[in-house]
C-alpha cells in the first residue's frame, strides 16, 4: 500500500513564551525489517525555525528545534508518503543483547504489579513464542475494553490492569508488561493505522500504537495489535519509531520558558493513494 500520513500539532498560550525547545518523532522509519519504505517526509514549523536531526538510541529519527522570539503559538505539521508491504514470514533477524536487555526489564509505565504477574502466569508455558504472544494478544483484545478518556498518556500498566479499560497505548503496555514477565523480550511502537473504513466504531484509526515481540532470530520482531481483533500487524501500520514504552517515542515533547498555560490540539489524517478517488 501507499499511505499518506497529516500530522499537525499545535500549541497555543495564552500569554506570550519564549524560548521553546521541541522534539518530533513523526518520521516514518525505513528498511526491509519493518516492512515498509519512507518515500518522503516533510515538517513545517510555524513560526519558521532551523530544524536539526539525530537518531537516538534505539534507531528512531528524531528532529528538534529552538524557539528564542516571543510567540503564543506554534504550528507543527509532518506530512509523510509510506509504501507498506506484508510482513514476510520468518526473517531472520538479529539484535543487540544489550537492547533485548533493555526490552526485557520494567520500565516508566510498564510494571511487573502483582495482577500483571498473575496474569501472565496463565501463558507461562514452553511453547512456541509467536503462537504465546498472539494468545496473549487475543486475551486482552477479549477482556480489556475500549475506553477514550479513562486513562492519559502517564497512565501505568498496572493503573489500566486496575481499570480494566484504556486504549490502545495501555493496552500495548499491558501486552509488554505480560511478556517481559514472561522473559519474552517486548518494545512499545509508535505509528499510524490506516482503517479504510473497516476500523470498529469509537476506535481510533490514525495515530495508534501496538507492540512487537522478539520471536527469536529465526523470526525477529513480530508485530502484535491488542486493540483490534485481526491482532497481527500488516501492511495497513505505519511505524514512526520503538522504545522500551511511550515515554521514549512520545510525537512531539517540548518545553518552554514563560507563566502561560499550554492548550494542545491534534489533528492526524491518513489515507491511501492506491485509491485517490
Amino acid at each position: 500500500m501507499i499511505i499518506k500520513v497529516e500530522h499537525t500539532t499545535v500549541f497555543e498560550y495564552e500569554e506570550p513564551v519564549y524560548e521553546t525547545a521541541t522534539e518530533v518523532r513523526l518520521h516514518p522509519v525505513s528498511g526491509p525489517a519493518n516492512s515498509q519504505r519512507c518515500a518522503s517526509f516533510n515538517l513545517q514549523v510555524e513560526p519558521p525555525a532551523t530544524i536539526f536531526d539525530y537518531t537516538d538510541f534505539y534507531g528512531n529519527m528524531v528532529h528538534h528545534f529552538n524557539l528564542l522570539q516571543s510567540h503564543k503559538r506554534v504550528q507543527i505539521v509532518a506530512t509523510s508518503v509510506v509504501e507498506t508491504t506484508a510482513a514476510p514470514e520468518g526473517t531472520p533477524e538479529e539484535e543487540d543483547e544489550i537492547k533485548l536487555l533493555d526490552f526485557s526489564a520494567e520500565s516508566r509505565y510498564v510494571h511487573f504489579d502483582t495482577s500483571i504477574c498473575a496474569l501472565a502466569e496463565q501463558f507461562r508455558s514452553d511453547g512456541d513464542i509467536h503462537d504465546r504472544a498472539l494468545e496473549i494478544c487475543r486475551h486482552i483484545n477479549s477482556t480489556f475494553r475500549y475506553e477514550p478518556g479513562v486513562t492519559d498518556v502517564h497512565s501505568t500498566s498496572a493503573v489500566v490492569m486496575a481499570l480494566g479499560r484504556g486504549v490502545c497505548q495501555d493496552f500495548a503496555h499491558i501486552m509488554i508488561a505480560i511478556c517481559r514477565h514472561l522473559g519474552i523480550p517486548a518494545r512499545y511502537v509508535s505509528g499510524y493505522l490506516y482503517g479504510g473504513g473497516s476500523t470498529p466504531e469509537g476506535q481510533d484509526e490514525a495515530s495508534h500504537a501496538w507492540c512487537e515481540i522478539w520471536c527469536g532470530k529465526e523470526r525477529g520482531w513480530c508485530g502484535f495489535d491488542p486493540t483490534h481483533k485481526t491482532l497481527l500487524v500488516d501492511e495497513r501500520y505505519i511505524k514512526i519509531g520503538s522504545g522500551r514504552d511511550y515515554a521514549d517515542v512520545p510525537p512531539v515533547r517540548g518545553t518552554y520558558k514563560g507563566t502561560s498555560s499550554e492548550k494542545l490540539s491534534v489533528a492526524v489524517r491518513v489515507s491511501s493513494l492506491d485509491n485517490p478517488t
